[in-house]
């Protein structure tokens, strides 16, 4: 039976032995919210992800099922659980109290405390972006219908009008 590890830094690895799963997987006791899984992938199509927070996600996306989890799975259970995998044991898998879907939902708050981090996030790189195109020329005028305003270099609209040509949506900056 084939296999491959996908580690959590990009690396992938056919066939890892018992040993170097466990390494593989005790690299996710360091914090790192940009890297924070690794996963093992079977011939099959099955795979098994594991997070640094202790989620395990049960898929194969060649099949209807969808995809389930688990929550506080401690790392010695998710190698047992890779190790079964590695085998084709996909009956004893399969029997275990799966939750549909990815992961437990996102209550509400933490829902609305994500948006916000996100809009100001989105609103600081629209400045960036707005910023950086430039001071505008008063010896041409904005195309956009009864402005008055100077156009940006190498464009025919002022700041405001070029950003929401760009991004579709009214600017949040007028100077």
């Amino acid at each position: 039976m084939s296999y491959y590890v996908q580690t959590r830094w990009g690396d992938s690895e056919d066939n890892p032995k018992k040993n170097r799963m466990q390494e593989i997987l005790a690299e996710l006791d360091a914090a790192d919210p940009e890297h924070p899984d690794t996963w093992l992938s079977h011939e099959s199509g099955w795979t098994l992800s594991v997070f640094e927070s202790g989620l395990i996600v049960w898929e194969n996306p060649e099949l209807d099922g969808g995809a389930r989890y688990q929550e506080q799975v401690s790392r010695v259970e998710a190698l047992r659980l890779w190790l079964l995998l590695s085998r084709g044991e996909f009956e004893v898998i399969e029997s275990m109290p799966w939750l549909d879907g990815y992961g437990p939902p996102i209550a509400d708050e933490e829902l609305r405390r994500r948006q916000q981090v996100a809009a100001e996030i989105t609103l600081n790189i629209q400045r960036e972006s707005y910023d950086k195109l430039g001071p505008e020329d008063d010896a041409r005028t904005c195309r956009h219908d009864a402005c008055s305003r100077g156009t940006v270099k190498f464009s025919v609209f002022c700041r405001p009008h070029h950003f929401e040509n760009l991004y579709k949506q009214p600017s949040p900056f007028t100077h």
